[in-house]
């Protein structure tokens, strides 16, 4: 880390004078992990530092940003409108400038929003229940029909969130493999840009092919719903359909396959709030909380100031960079006891592991339902179920964007 700003430079920060990106001493961006469990050590450093820092952004050629680093700050970003998560606007902090739904905002992003929020509140969701339960099931049975050890990943974790998008989406589970690969290939950090358009546009001809086809033969799933309320009404066109579609395939599994094996490989490894979640089921929605908030897959988003605001008594400029770290606000001392301890009993239930604001993660309720149910069926089935290997010999998604594992290899007792 390069040294912290000057005392002067941080009474003017407090001020909220401008402290110049360009001239001001920074730290790089990102910072690796030292522990698989915990983010980069800098983080309680740069926090005890000031709420916002500045940086530099390695994987953007060096490109001056600043990093927010505790909860309130963080939160005050996320819901402020000033800053954009529009990708094309100048000194947003990214390699490359794409526009999805999450790259909107307001009112473009509201509207169309509001074209598919309903599908992913209250009773919609409650009514899945028993679909992910029998999901859950199958596919728990496969495993234990098979030699009593097993990868997770690629027997459960992966399948199951793939299974339940495309049973709301009405997509046909026969091209799961597809989607996945093209989803990753899209997603994954050392993709070249080249990759990542032709994953993208991949994506996008086929869920173009299903949308046209719901506009001729609609059934019982969110894209004719979309279809037969948006685009047969002219409100949005088969494109922009695509598009959101393509936008819900991708959010609708990467990060619950994520959170799948990174959850269960975190609770193998606190035997003792383990076997009390055993025990005590009514445990689990703290559980899974908890180990949103603790793991924090999506350690960061990125945002682009419109117009000059001052957070945490640093004044940022229209047009600069921020890059809100959520792993670290997370992890603030001021608003988490213990922040650094994994504690199913923890009473602060707010985090922000799935956002905040008008980009609150659209599908928050079905992500935490599926993480619920799988959990729970898993740890009820395999009631001795441990790794099957050393921890060192886990390989961990170092190297993308979302955080996880490649691999969770366990064993049980027959």
């Amino acid at each position: 880390m390069s040294r912290p700003p000057s005392r002067a430079e941080r009474g003017a920060a407090s001020k909220g004078e401008h402290v110049e990106l360009g001239e001001c001493p920074v730290v790089s961006y990102p910072m690796q992990r030292q522990d698989p469990f915990h983010p980069p050590a800098e983080y309680e450093a740069l926090r005890a530092q000031a709420p916002v820092v500045p940086a530099r952004l390695s994987f953007a050629g060096d490109r001056p940003a600043w990093l927010v680093t505790r909860f309130k700050e963080a939160r005050e970003v996320l819901a402020d409108t000033r800053f954009s998560s529009d990708s094309r606007l100048p000194g947003f902090p990214v390699r490359r400038a794409h526009s999805t739904l999450i790259r909107m905002d307001p009112p473009e992003h509201t509207r169309y929003r509001e074209m598919i929020n309903h599908e992913f509140v209250g009773r919609r969701v409650a009514e899945l229940r028993p679909v992910i339960e029998e999901l859950t099931d199958r596919l728990l049975d496969a495993v234990a029909a098979g030699p009593a050890r097993s990868d997770l990943l690629p027997a459960l974790a992966m399948p199951l969130p793939s299974l339940v998008i495309c049973h709301l989406l009405g997509v046909s589970y026969a091209d799961h493999v597809f989607l996945q690969e093209r989803t990753a290939d899209a997603l994954r950090a050392t993709s070249t840009p080249e990759e990542i358009d032709e994953a993208v546009a991949d994506l996008g001809r086929y869920m173009d092919g299903v949308v046209r086809s719901k506009i001729d033969t609609p059934g019982d799933d969110i894209i004719s719903r979309l279809v037969t309320d948006h685009v047969r009404t002219g409100a949005c066109t088969p494109e922009v359909a695509a598009d959101l579609a393509r936008l819900l395939l991708v959010a609708g599994h990467v990060t619950t396959v994520n959170m799948i094996g990174l959850g269960i490989l975190t609770l193998l490894q606190h035997p003792d709030q383990l076997d009390e979640l055993r025990r005590n089921e009514r445990l689990i929605g703290p559980a899974v909380n908890e180990l949103l908030r603790h793991l924090t897959i999506t350690p960061s988003l990125a945002r682009v100031a419109t117009q000059d605001v001052e957070v945490g008594g640093t004044l940022i400029r229209a047009g600069e960079g921020v890059m809100i770290l959520l792993s670290s606000a997370n992890r603030d001392e001021r608003e988490f006891q213990h922040p650094d301890a994994f504690d199913i009993h923890r009473t602060e239930r707010g985090n922000l592991a799935l956002g905040w604001g008008p980009h609150l993660c659209l599908g928050a309720a079905l992500a935490r339902l599926e993480l619920q149910i799988v959990i729970t069926r898993t740890l009820r089935r395999f009631p001795s179920l441990r790794l099957a290997v050393d921890l060192d010999s886990i390989p961990f998604r170092h190297k993308v964007n979302i955080y996880g594992v490649h691999e969770l290899p366990v064993v049980w007792d027959e």
